[in-house]
């Protein structure tokens, strides 16, 4: 075979492979090229104006309804209930004055008639005595004028006894024992009958019909419903923005401190007018807060003010009772033509324990600033502060995780 058949592709093969060398020497063999890391960038934040604010401040605080009168129906006589009514039960509702139980009256019947006979005979006694002691005297009259003369009446207890004068003191005292035990009767009589001197309802049944029960045993577990009152515990500070706070003492006042009671019903929210009653006396030693007493009249009144939290707004309708127990949100009216600021509550920042709050604002569009500020309360997602920042500052809402005073910002738009 010729030689020469073989050659060109040889050649070919040669420059391919020398060609993959350079190329792999150049690859390996070149120079890196230059890095530079891209300039630090600021961070990015949003901002809002400050609310500038005047007029009443609204101090708000919670707590949960309670009854302002309480009490355990108790059995003053012995017996067995012979009747029980159908108001008798938990969440039953009663007048005041209404008969809820009673108790076998029979035994306190016969003492009544029993007593009343005894009053009949003592009287009986008294007129006796009365007479026998006017034929005494008029014994002692008749012999004065036989013989013109008659011994003095003697005036030791012997003498009293010739006129029947001893007589006369012990019927009257019987009778009068006689009536005390008719009145005693008759109250027992009364007290079978067990009754609530307010308007109120059941809270807990603890006895039914044919129970025997003591004296002293309990029946119910009852409230009123006239009043309701909620003890609002307000830190010191949120308590001296209440005016004259502590001149409230429970007393009628022609100016009492209005509060607004609100409390949530599935999806709607609805209020009650109230007053401050009163500030309890001590300070809490558990909390070292201010115990407010928010009363309300008629919590039970149904009268249709209803505040929806949905956009559409609903036709009226009979709101539900301030149930005792309800968690409530109370409005106390603040102190009257102050000035502050509302900021949202994400822009305010607690740094140690022992260190004032701050916000971040922004100066301009690049820098953040720190400015120390006054919390007077939070109510929900705003926070009301002291009149220290600029009317015209814009607090930044964002929650930047490192951060420094005069430190550069970009503003987003």
């Amino acid at each position: 075979m010729d030689v020469r058949t073989y050659k060109w592709p040889l050649v070919g093969a040669g420059i391919l492979v020398g060609a993959g060398l350079v190329m792999v020497l150049l690859t390996v063999f070149a120079p890196a090229p230059e890095t530079s890391e891209p300039p630090p960038q600021s961070p990015l934040v949003s901002t809002t104006p400050v609310d500038v604010r005047s007029g009443s401040l609204l101090v708000r605080g919670t707590g949960t309804v309670r009854p302002v009168r309480e009490i355990q129906l108790t059995a003053e006589v012995g017996g067995r209930l012979v009747d029980v009514s159908d108001a008798l039960v938990s969440g039953g509702r009663f007048e005041a004055g209404a008969t809820l139980a009673r108790i076998d009256p029979s035994d306190y019947r016969t003492a009544v008639q029993q007593a009343e006979a005894q009053v009949a005979q003592a009287k009986v006694q008294l007129l006796q005595a009365q007479q026998e002691a006017g034929a005494a005297r008029e014994e002692y009259r008749r012999v004065q004028e036989r013989t013109g003369e008659a011994p003095k009446p003697d005036s030791t207890e012997l003498g009293r006894l010739v006129f029947n004068e001893p007589q006369v003191a012990q019927a009257q005292s019987n009778l009068e024992s006689a009536r005390a035990a008719l009145e005693n009767a008759k109250t027992n009589l009364a007290r079978t009958r067990l009754r609530v001197p307010f308007d109120g309802m059941v809270r807990r049944k603890q006895a039914d019909l044919g129970a025997y029960v003591a004296p002293s045993t309990p029946v119910a577990t009852v409230y009123g419903t006239e009043k309701a009152e909620i003890v609002v515990s307000l830190p010191s500070r949120k308590a001296a923005l209440i005016r004259n706070l502590w001149a409230t003492s429970g007393a009628q006042s022609d100016e009492r401190l209005p509060a607004t009671v609100t409390s949530s019903y599935g999806d709607r929210r609805y209020s009650w007018e109230g007053h401050v009653h009163r500030v309890e006396g001590a300070i809490n030693e558990q909390t070292r807060t201010v115990d407010v007493v928010v009363r309300v009249p008629d919590p039970y009144s149904q009268a249709p003010t209803v505040v929806s939290q949905r956009t559409e707004q609903p036709p009226k309708q009979a709101r539900p009772p301030l149930a005792v127990g309800t968690y409530a949100t109370v409005d106390i009216e603040g102190r009257r033509n102050g000035t502050y600021h509302v900021v949202p509550r994400r822009a305010v920042h607690t740094r140690e324990a022992n260190q004032a709050p701050v916000v971040w604002t922004a100066v301009g569009d690049s820098m953040l600033v720190e400015r120390t500020v006054e919390p007077i309360q939070t109510v929900e997602e705003r926070t009301f502060l002291a009149p220290t920042l600029d009317a015209d500052a814009r607090v930044i809402t964002t929650d930047l995780r490192v951060q420094t005073d005069s430190m550069k910002i970009r503003v987003s738009r």
